[in-house]
């Protein structure tokens, strides 16, 4: 059946490439190649047919005589020839009993090597008589002796006599090694002292040879080539501390060219013929046992060569040789694999590390030797039992072998993985700085490597090698370590290692190669195949010639497998799979064969038939078609035996039923020796076709179903405390994505990054949306699970992430046409429109560019709908604007849009330099016309449906409309039709509906109409007195104010048009003053709604049509505006009502807007102070702010047409019109004038008790300094208050403000820091309540820490606000110091008040809190308060301890307790008011405060003179008591701050003390912060109230100043003890928890306030007035 097939099989055989990377290079290694593979016919038939054929082995008595005769004669002339050669070497002397040796030349010796290799490959060396091969091996021995000690290595003075004496030596080795390798010789051959000599003399040359290959070895190792070798010995085994420092050495040594051409070619033999002895010496250890001191010797002579350049083949031969002794001496492994890591740390450590290995592969690809080498150990690990490595072609199962021994054969695979990776990780873990980083570059070396030779069928050890090293990383060594670094190296390894099992599955999920789609498919019974197409390239099989197999009917091109049209089969044929599996029925019927009593056995207890044992599963054919071909490409050194059983080792754990198939898996392993015409199941595979099938095997191992773990463990990590941690997994997780996208969607990934996405650290969650937004193009299903959380990203606090999640969202869109969440994402993006960041701005628009305003590529755009001259491609887009703006709030993000697509002033500074493309200009222009046409029409259409909803369906379409209009009116007003959109829209005028949505789409609908007006030169009569009759009806009638407003003003637009409209407004004005009048004063209980819609509507009506009243000559009664206003003051006056007093106030604000002059008369000014003042109630502060803000905006837009060329500004009031800037006009015209008078009060309401009013202060303080109607230095300490307000919309207004002006006069802001640091204090306190002392204790600490609670107290808000200020300085380093210095400096002279305390300490938690990020920062804050320290302590101690003393020696007047009171009340100081500059003052509830200044300490129990018997203290000394006191106190308070900056920032005594100011800033210096609590509760500076107190008070400040002196490492170990976990001890430099590391943080300095108890021991009384 077999024998069929071989005829059929032959041209499809391709050239097998070997496993063994070292080619023969002498005649020695080829008939030693070929002793190897002589016939193993004794069972099975030759591997070579052509040779011996079937049908002719029974040989003729006479053949087998023949025989006999030839190996005779062979024998006896081999004898004879060696009886000659030592007859030649040896002279026998009479007078000497032993024989005298003479040299034989190098051709005898040569030509001994070549018989002696001629007798081995004819398998009859063992015949030879023993004692002659005993006196050859003398000879031979002899012959190595008389070049003991010579070396190639002399320099110059090389001798040929020398270089004949070692060629003499190594032939003599080669053919010593010969003779006892060869099987079946004799054990007296095997002498000790002889195969030490030629081990010995072996690595003599081996190590000549590496100096004079490798000039830089040399160089390292022998510097002089006189002096003697360095010792190998010498070298301390376990000096790893000194191996980086001998590579980098070696990388610098200079080296001297000392060889030539000569030595060249000397060394080149001797190099071919040692990698001829390493191979012998490979043979040797199989056959005899060494010494351990040779074997360690040549251990460590082998692994030298990885280090030399230049003799690649002798490294080969050098790794096999070390791969055989770990296989023979397992006593050594340990030792071999402490050797391997130190050749590992002597290697150069870079990304691009010398690879120079050759892999068996199409691609050339190659990998370290270092690598090679510890793969080829583990290989030899499994332990093959001897047995079965020297019967290998004995077909014979019967070996005594436990059912357990193949398990414990990977366990000892396992073991030696272990033996490594922990070596490697103890040494990563043991070391710091550069090494542990070489360590982990040469770690992510021999990882690379490993996954370079995974599921290559050669190496199958390289899986297990990579799933020990996971174990362990997952383990104490890696993820659960305490070293930060170790995580962070398993987190890389763990993902690069998990990324590659990732993609494989992917490769193999996507495999068509017919072979592993049998495997994938091995779960179906009966797969159907599909006909007349080829299983390998899926191509019809009609016109080309194929092969049919006979087992499974599967059809195959004849070219695909290898052959030519010739090779067309006339026989049946029978295809690899079809192959494998009768092989392997037949191994299971041999085994069968030889176990029939234990297979009875068996049977009887399984009850199993016996055709259910025969049976094979598709897996097992898979890999019996590996084995095939490794045993087919296998080289003679039986490597290909190792990596057949290092397989089968694997397959057996991973069968659960493979104890009781042991003798099956031998079989296996033996299956050419059993099976008869094992030529007919040679592997006509490709290596291509190989390596996809390995690849698919490896999905069933142990390793590649780890990756679930894997990628477990590595979204865990994503929940890890520290960021960096964080970030590292996030990558990690990112590279495995990046292996296959569809892990996205699974749902931990999806949950963990998701996670992410709301991390703390900014760097993460950027991260995280660029591990999503990488693959929306190519996966929009995935993009879609994360619309929702990467929408909520948009509003993040950081700029990157903000850019991200816009960018990805933006994908989305343009990945998919029809995406659902098309809208959604369109209505987050433009919420960000008026973000403060401009590049953010830009990138909204940008995005709405290419969505709406960008002419389309093709001819989409030339398509039209029935009836409509817009393009189908535009309406569309404009239904997608409709769509979102009816899920918009307000069209005025919009209408920001539209203005910067119409101007395209979003593009790249580069382009806008270059001047922005006309053509660009026009489309833009073109394109958004076309959409006001689209919406007129569709206005049109849902008119023409008379639905009751039709105004909720039309809304949206004006509201469009209107953001057009808004931004630019002319396209509303098309060139062809001006009049077009007031004549279609004026009808809906008339509407009677009365209700909100009816009311906002008349709104927008007069708006735009107002628009258009101006632009229309002539009007039909008709049409104006229409639509003036209209707008009266409905400034009449209507009910909303706000349709009302929009009526009044168009109105007083149509009236300039026609020119009559003074008499429509005359006549308003008289209806609303009679209905006013009818209405009366005392009447309005009754009709309050009436009076206020009449004021407000006698309001606007001046407003507006004040132009035309003044226009008017028939005009007499409007133009007395006194007398409105007196109206409005009696409504103001007179009325209990608040809502008819805004009511009234509205309308003045409307006129005093019309005549602006007004505001500057005294009674208006009183009746606006009186609205401001602190007292009045808020809805009339927020209208006279309203009133002014109007007013400021209406001055201007007036100031537009003048001011057009000047420069506009990036943020837009109003959101819709640029506004000019004129900075330093505005002093010159009323608009100043009016805003200076009430400056004051504007600033004072700006820090308003009510978030409201300040939130429209703060409006017109942004719109004042727009306009420079003031100087910009009187709202600094405002804006620098307003930093900390708890509203988000104020504290990002007053930054916004603060960071222009520092740009523009950044010298105004650093001169006013310090006041504005004062004012905040006033402001926060005001803002919880107002009370002038803290009299809950735990209220006295001004910050807490509210993390984890939903309320935002003010205290977190002034620490945020604070670290916004300092921010802006930061990058100077003179603003910065000057800042520290000014608010340090507030320490030195306190003066008493009733809120003093509470800013000492607000000024201690802010500088303590300060987000520091340079070094040059913590040390100059140190440095001022060692200087105030310094002046101030010595003066304030002796005073006091002055003052103590006088009171002992005074006569003492004790009360009941005996307890002396030192009562006396300072009297209070007069001034009330801090002024915080030239020209302005805090006015209203902050004058109460009483901060500064001559304010004394009021204490109501204090008496004005205490009695002290026949003395009493005066008020000058309780007051300099009381001044001391305050003054220790806030030097306490220093000291405090002092000692935390050192241990939170790890600032030694001597690196504070070498600080100096004036040295420059060291670059590249980063500052680590640890997160160390504040307190300074237990700080005391109340006033003393008896001597008692006083001397506590006196030996607390002599005790903080002592404690100041105390070495930093005394009080910096104590709060390591009490910081968990437990750190060694020793002095410190750094208290660092890495966990904790500095990253980009939106909470790191936020959340770094909580309570510290204080640490600090009792030092020595003396102490030192320097201070550290």
């Amino acid at each position: 059946m077999y024998s069929g097939n071989l005829t059929e099989s032959k041209p499809l055989e391709q050239r097998k490439p070997t496993i063994n990377q070292v080619p023969s290079d002498s005649s020695g290694m080829k008939n030693n190649q070929h002793d190897h593979n002589v016939n193993n016919d004794i069972i099975s038939s030759s591997k070579k047919p052509k040779v011996k054929k079937k049908g002719k082995d029974d040989l003729t008595s006479a053949t087998c005589h023949d025989n006999s005769e030839r190996q005779g004669a062979a024998i006896a002339g081999f004898c004879e020839m060696l009886d000659d050669i030592c007859a030649r070497a040896e002279i026998i002397c009479d007078d000497r009993d032993e024989a005298e040796w003479v040299p034989l030349s190098h051709a005898d010796l040569k030509a001994l090597v070549n018989e002696i290799m001629s007798i081995r490959s004819k398998k009859v060396l063992h015949m030879v008589p023993v004692d002659i091969l005993s006196r050859t091996l003398k000879v031979l021995d002899r012959q190595i002796h008389r070049a003991e000690g010579l070396s190639i290595d002399d320099c110059e003075n090389l001798d040929a006599d020398v270089v004949s004496s070692i060629y003499c030596s190594l032939e003599s080795i080669h053919a010593a090694l010969a003779i006892m390798t060869h099987d079946g010789m004799p054990k007296q051959l095997y002498k000790e002292e002889n195969i030490e000599r030629i081990l010995e003399f072996s690595r003599h040359q081996m190590t000549d040879v590496m100096f004079a290959c490798d000039p830089s070895y040399r160089a390292l190792h022998k510097p002089n080539c006189k002096g003697a070798l360095d010792d190998e010995e010498d070298e301390e085994v376990a000096d790893f501390d000194s191996a980086s420092k001998k590579r980098r050495a070696s990388k610098i040594v200079r080296v001297r060219k000392s060889t030539t051409n000569r030595m060249s070619a000397t060394v080149n033999a001797i190099l071919q013929k040692l990698c001829t002895i390493l191979s012998f010496l490979k043979q040797l250890l199989f056959i005899e046992r060494l010494s351990d001191s040779c074997i360690l010797q040549l251990i460590r002579t082998s692994l030298q060569t990885i280090l030399v350049d230049n003799i690649q083949l002798l490294q080969l031969k050098a790794i096999s040789l070390v791969g055989g002794i770990y296989y023979t001496y397992t006593q050594h492994r340990s030792y071999m694999m402490d050797e391997t890591l130190q050749i590992l740390l002597k290697l150069p450590l870079s990304k691009r590390v010398p690879r120079t290995y050759h892999l068996p592969d199409e691609e050339q690809r190659q990998i370290q030797l270092v690598t090679a080498l510890l793969v080829q150990m583990i290989l030899y690990s499994a332990n093959l039992p001897e047995v079965l490595r020297q019967t290998s072609e004995n077909p014979s199962l019967d070996v005594s072998i436990d059912v357990d021994y193949p398990s414990k054969c990977h366990e000892a695979v396992t073991e030696s993985c272990c033996l490594f990776w922990s070596r490697v990780l103890q040494r990563y873990t043991s070391t710091k700085n550069q090494d542990a980083s070489e360590l982990k570059a040469m770690m992510e070396n021999l990882v690379m490597d490993l996954l370079t030779t995974l599921n290559l069928p050669e190496y199958p050890a390289s899986a297990p090698i990579l799933e020990v090293l996971c174990v362990l990383l997952l383990q104490n060594a890696g993820l659960k370590s305490k070293d930060i670094a170790a995580r962070t190296m398993a987190i890389d390894l763990l993902g690069t290692i998990a990324a590659r099992l990732k993609h494989d599955a992917v490769i193999c999920r996507k495999e068509n190669f017919w072979i592993v789609q049998e495997l994938m498919n091995s779960g179906t019974i009966d797969p159907s195949y599909l006909k007349d197409v080829c299983s390998i390239c899926y191509d019809s099989t009609m016109e080309r010639s194929i092969f049919v197999c006979e087992g499974c009917h599967r059809s195959f091109h004849v070219d695909c497998m290898g052959g030519t049209e010739q090779d067309a089969p006339s026989r049946e044929f029978v295809c690899q799979v079809c192959l494998c599996e009768k092989q392997l029925l037949v191994l299971k019927t041999y085994c069968e064969s030889q176990n029939k009593d234990e297979h009875k056995q068996n049977r009887n207890r399984s009850g199993k038939s016996s055709r259910a044992t025969v049976s094979v599963t598709k897996q097992e054919i898979i890999q019996q078609m590996l084995l095939n071909y490794l045993q087919d490409a296998g080289s003679a050194d039986e490597l290909h035996l190792f990596t057949r059983w290092f397989y089968l080792c694997l397959w057996y754990k991973d069968d659960p039923a493979s104890q009781h198939k042991l003798s099956y898996f031998l079989a296996r392993l033996k299956s050419r020796a059993i099976v008869r015409d094992s030529c007919s199941f040679s592997s006509s595979l490709t290596r291509d076709s190989v390596k996809k099938i390995t690849l698919a095997l490896g999905q069933n191992s142990s390793f590649a179903r780890g990756f679930d773990k894997i990628l477990q463990v590595l979204l865990a990590s994503l929940r890890e405390n520290s960021p960096v941690i964080r970030a590292k997994a996030l990558r990690a997780v990112s590279i495995i994505v990046e292996a296959d996208p569809e892990v996205l969607g699974d749902k931990l990934v999806q949950t963990a990054v998701e996670g992410r996405f709301c991390d703390s650290a900014i760097s993460v969650r950027e991260a995280a949306l660029e591990l999503v937004g990488r693959h929306i193009a190519s996966h929009p299903d995935v993009g879609l699970k994360y619309f929702e959380k990467v929408a909520e990203r948009i509003k993040d606090t950081g700029v990157s992430v903000r850019k991200r999640a816009i960018r990805i969202i933006r994908d989305m869109c343009a990945s998919s046409a029809d995406f659902p969440q098309y809208t959604t994402a369109c209505v987050e993006i433009i919420s960000r429109i008026n973000d403060e960041e401009s590049s953010i701005q830009d990138l909204v628009c940008k995005t709405f560019y290419e969505f709406w305003f960008e002419e389309p590529l093709g001819s989409q755009g030339h398509l039209f709908k029935d009836g409509s001259c817009v393009p189908l491609e535009v309406a569309k887009k404009t239904e997608q604007v409709v769509e979102m703006l009816r899920r918009m709030s307000s069209h005025q993000p919009l209408a920001i849009v539209i203005r910067r697509n119409l101007a395209l002033d979003f593009f790249p500074q580069s382009a806008k330099a270059a001047g922005i493309n006309p053509v660009l200009l026009a489309s833009v222009r073109r394109r958004c016309e076309l959409m006001c046409k689209c919406l007129l029409e569709k206005v049109l259409q849902v008119a023409e449906t008379n639905s009751e909803e039709g105004e909720g369906r039309m809304l949206p379409y004006i509201l469009l409309l209107h953001a057009f209009c808004l931004v630019d009116p002319t396209l509303c007003a098309p060139a062809t039709d001006p009049s077009q959109f007031l004549i279609t829209l004026q009808p809906y005028l008339k509407s009677q509906s009365d209700n909100r949505v009816a009311a906002q789409l008349l709104e927008s609908i007069l708006f735009i109409i107002d628009s258009v007006l101006p632009l229309l030169r002539k009007l039909p009569q008709n049409l104006v007195e229409e639509l003036e009759q209209d707008l009266k009806q409905m400034i009449v009638r209507h009910s909303f104010l706000t349709v009302v407003h929009a009526c009044i003003k168009c109105l007083c637009s149509a009236g300039k048009v026609s020119g009559k409209g003074a008499n429509v407004v005359e006549y308003l004005i008289q209806l609303f003053f009679k209905r006013l009048d009818a209405l009366g004063l005392d009447n309005k209980q009754v009709n309050n709604h009436q009076v206020g819609r009449s004021l407000f509507c006698l309001g606007l009506l001046i407003r507006y049509g004040s132009p035309l009243l003044d226009a008017s000559a028939s005009n007499t009664k409007n133009m007395d505006v006194a007398s409105n206003i007196n109206l409005f003051k009696k409504y103001l006056e007179a009325d209990d009502d608040c809502i008819l007093k805004v009511r009234a106030l509205q309308a003045l604000g409307y006129v005093l807007i019309a005549r602006p002059e007004c505001m500057l008369q005294k009674d208006v000014g009183k009746i606006l102070e009186a609205t401001l003042s602190t007292n009045s109630d808020v809805r009339l502060k927020m209208q006279s702010l309203q009133n002014m803000y109007e007013y400021l905006l209406d001055a201007e837009r007036q100031m537009e047409p003048d001011k057009a060329g000047n420069t506009e500004v990036t943020r837009p009031n109003d959101g819709v019109h640029s506004v000019p800037v004129a900075a330093g006009a505005g002093d010159t015209n009323i608009c100043g004038g009016i805003v200076q008078l009430y400056w004051d009060i504007i600033l004072g309401r700006s820090l308003d008790v009510n978030e409201h009013v300040r939130q429209a202060a703060l409006k017109i303080v942004e719109i004042v300094l727009r306009q420079g109607l003031v100087h910009p230095i009187t709202c600094v300490p405002y804006l620098i208050a307003l930093e900390t307000d708890p509203q988000e919309v104020n504290s990002k207004l007053a930054h916004h403000l603060l960071m222009n002006m520092n740009e523009k006069y950044p010298a105004f802001c650093e001169s006013r820091l310090g006041d504005g640091l004062q004012l905040s204090f006033i402001f926060i306190r005001t803002m919880s309540g107002g009370n002038p002392e803290f009299s809950n204790p735990a209220q006295d600490r001004l910050f807490n820490n509210m993390k984890g609670k939903s309320e935002v107290s003010s205290s977190m808000h002034a620490r945020l606000g604070v670290a916004r200020i300092y921010k802006l300085i930061r990058g100077n380093r003179v603003s910065r110091n000057r800042f520290m210095s000014s608010v340090v400096h507030k320490f030195e002279m306190p003066t008493w008040s009733d809120s003093v305390i509470h800013f000492l300490k607000y000024c201690t938690e802010i500088l303590a809190l300060l987000p520091f990020t340079l070094p040059d920062e913590p040390l100059y804050l140190i440095y001022i308060i060692n200087r105030v320290v310094q002046v101030r302590s010595g003066t304030l101690e002796s005073s006091m301890k002055e003052f103590l003393h006088s009171l002992q020696g005074n006569s003492q007047k004790r009360n009941g307790n005996g307890v002396i009171q030192l009562n006396e009340t300072l009297k209070p100081g007069s001034e009330r008011t801090m002024w915080i500059d030239g020209n302005h003052r805090v006015t209203g509830e902050l004058q109460d405060q009483h901060l500064f200044g001559g304010d004394a300490y009021k204490d109501q129990n204090i008496s004005p003179m205490t009695s002290w018997g026949s003395h009493s203290i005066s008020t000058s000394d309780l007051q300099q008591i009381q001044a001391d006191c305050l003054a220790a106190g806030a030097m306490q308070l220093l000291l405090k701050l002092k000692r935390h900056l050192k241990i939170v920032y790890a600032l030694d005594d001597a690196r504070c003390q070498a600080f100096s100011p004036n040295e420059p800033a060291k670059p590249g210096e980063s500052l680590l912060r640890q997160s160390i609590p504040f307190d300074i509760s237990d700080v005391n500076i109340d006033p003393p109230k008896t001597y008692e107190d006083l001397s506590r008070r006196y030996q607390d400040f002599k005790n903080a100043l002592r404690e100041d002196t105390i070495d930093y490492s005394t009080y910096t170990a104590n709060i390591k003890r009490k910081r968990p976990p437990p750190r060694r001890g020793g002095k410190a430099v750094r208290v660092l928890d890495l966990d904790d590391e500095y990253d980009e943080d939106d909470e790191n300095w936020v959340n770094s306030v909580s309570r510290l108890n204080k640490s600090g021991r009792r030092g020595s009384n003396s102490r030192s007035r320097q201070r550290l």
